[in-house]
């Protein structure tokens, strides 16, 4: 047995489709690679993600290579060794499916690698949506045997490989749409989800039915004589989808508060980031103890800075109940590097946690108004920072002038009436120049 396998790798598409598969993951891995390196559930999404590119590839050479007898006319020939089809198959089965394993299982070893020396958090449920990913490519490559013992054309490789790129291209973009059971257990990928939330292990288990039941179907097919059975192969695969979507829960991303319990300085426990980012404390630390005093001498200033735990994307805007404190200055940490830390210049750090400050451009809904809150910002931030003023735009340059001509007491209560406006959703450049405000943003 063993020496039939390695004639079978020997003389397959195995090699070509190890190294093929192999090179593709891994390039489309590494384009991404600022998202996961430092997180667990950030590297399953991507590596779940890289599915609409690999798939169709094992999907390919397995159809292409479960074609091979028929199209070299010697499908009666074998069919009368005394061996069953199945016995006779399985060398095939395990090269091809070993070979789209190994080739995965290695890239997948080298991503975890960089996760594992990063990653300050982990709920726990990595290895599982790891697994189903390498058991949807077992299931594709089986399922492509299974067709190309059915149909061996040349022409059915390429055309079964673009038509499962299209359909997963297609659904890979469901950012906004509503939850699924259905699509969400048929698809390999993962829906759309951040360092905050965590996938529930039923999703994985109830696509870990489907695949497994899609890879008997293959298997099946593969070893069917008559077409009665090639038709009643595809009741596994049917049974399995049904079974795998009742299994898998409706909503399948929920928040994970483990994730987002805060990590403070421990000198003063002023500044704090999420415990998922606690890499990026030591980038943040000092930016934020300069806003914090520069802002000092402000009635009602910041005393505190924090990550936002809140997910713009998945959350609705603010966690229900979750009052915003004023003396809180609440941010999305930027960009991140390999290594967790913030990507950004420190001075491009000190200008968004000086801006949060001030004003919370989110809750202003027209241009104009984001437009004043951002010069009123700039203006303070020039002031109490003493950054150049020549890079500021006119609007925002009176506005540093006016605050600079001031006695020191009205300087720091105009800038502490124009944080409470930015925060509030009112115009804050109206009063740093000491206007009456007449408009205010509009509701979040």
């Amino acid at each position: 047995m063993f020496r039939m396998t390695r004639l079978e790798a020997k003389r397959s598409v195995a090699p070509a489709l190890l190294l093929v598969l192999a090179v593709l993951a891994r390039i489309f891995l590494w384009m991404d690679v600022q998202q996961w390196a430092a997180s667990w559930s950030s590297l399953v999404y991507s590596l779940r993600s890289t599915a609409w590119i690999c798939l169709p590839v094992v999907l390919a050479a397995a159809i292409w290579h479960g074609g091979r007898e028929r199209r070299s006319s010697v499908s009666e020939l074998f069919a009368a060794t005394p061996r069953p089809a199945p016995v006779r198959l399985l060398p095939a089965l395990v090269v091809v499916a070993g070979a789209a394993v190994v080739a995965v299982a290695a890239v997948i070893g080298w991503a975890v690698v960089i996760v594992s020396g990063n990653a300050t958090f982990s709920d726990g449920g990595w290895p599982l949506g790891l697994a189903v990913g390498l058991l949807a490519v077992v299931a594709v490559a089986l399922l492509g045997l299974g067709i190309g013992r059915v149909a061996p054309a040349p022409v059915a490789a390429p055309l079964g490989a673009v038509l499962l790129f299209l359909v997963l291209a297609v659904a890979q973009v469901r950012d906004g749409r509503p939850a699924n059971r259905l699509v969400d257990t048929a698809l390999p990928m993962l829906p759309v989800t951040d360092d905050f939330h965590r996938v529930l292990p039923s999703l994985s288990a109830g696509q870990a039915v489907w695949l497994t039941a899609l890879g008997v179907t293959g298997v099946l097919l593969a070893v069917a004589g008559t077409t009665r059975a090639r038709v009643l192969a595809a009741a596994p695969a049917v049974a399995g989808l049904a079974l795998g979507s009742l299994v898998a829960p409706s909503g399948a991303i929920v928040p994970e508060p483990r994730a987002t319990e805060l990590v403070c300085a421990p000198e003063d426990g002023r500044v704090c980031v999420t415990r998922v980012h606690r890499a990026a404390l030591p980038d943040l630390l000092p930016p934020a103890r300069k806003v914090l005093d520069a802002f000092a001498a402000v009635p009602g200033g910041p005393t505190r800075v924090q990550e936002d735990p809140v997910s713009w994307m998945l959350d609705d805007g603010r966690a229900a109940g979750g009052a915003v404190d004023p003396g809180t200055v609440r941010i999305e940490l930027p960009y991140r590097t390999q290594q967790g830390g913030i990507r950004w210049e420190p001075d491009t750090v000190v200008d968004l946690v000086a801006q949060h400050a001030v004003v919370d451009l989110g809750c202003f809904s027209d241009e104009q108004g984001r437009t004043r809150a951002s010069d009123a910002s700039r203006a303070v931030s020039a002031v109490l920072l003493g950054t150049p003023a020549d890079r500021l735009g006119p609007v925002a340059r009176a506005a540093h002038d006016t605050l600079r001509a001031l006695p020191d007491g009205e300087r720091y209560r105009r800038i502490g009436e124009a944080r409470k406006a930015g925060l509030a959703c009112q115009d804050p450049l109206a009063a740093v120049t000491g206007d009456v405000a007449t408009g205010e943003g509009a509701d979040r």
